[in-house]
């Protein structure tokens, strides 16, 4: 009983783990086509819904781009921005957990380019 119980408890870990990452390692293809869509992007909310303690986040931006993980053949954006303090902000993006602006509305990044994930939201007032 205790084996059954230590595996159930591994496999949660395990996709909890899995889900917080969803879209932050990007095929190159993937890589390219996100990063030209956001520098079509004025700005950008960055949250995650189920973190706990995680603050919806505007970042005007100012740089985008992508970059190798140096894991397997993987690809990260990157994004350079400010925030609605003035404060400078560098983030590797997740983009299962970022919105775009379309007409008063967050829609998800990663839902917008049609890629699998779940942004533990649907669309909501921007």
């Amino acid at each position: 009983m205790k084996r059954v119980s230590l595996s159930i408890i591994i496999l949660f870990c395990t996709l909890i783990n899995l889900s917080a990452d969803q879209l932050a390692y990007l095929t190159k293809e993937q890589a390219k086509t996100a990063t030209a869509f956001l520098k079509q992007q004025a700005e950008v909310l960055i949250w995650c819904a189920f973190c706990d303690n995680d603050p919806k986040q505007v970042v005007k931006i100012s740089k985008v781009r992508f970059k190798s993980v140096k894991y397997k053949q993987y690809y990260q954006i990157t994004l350079k921005g400010i925030d609605k303090s003035g404060k400078i902000i560098k983030e590797e993006l997740d983009l299962a957990y970022v919105f775009i602006n379309k007409n008063g509305k967050a829609y998800c990044v990663g839902k917008e380019l049609g890629y699998k994930c779940d942004p533990c939201t649907g669309v909501f007032e921007w």
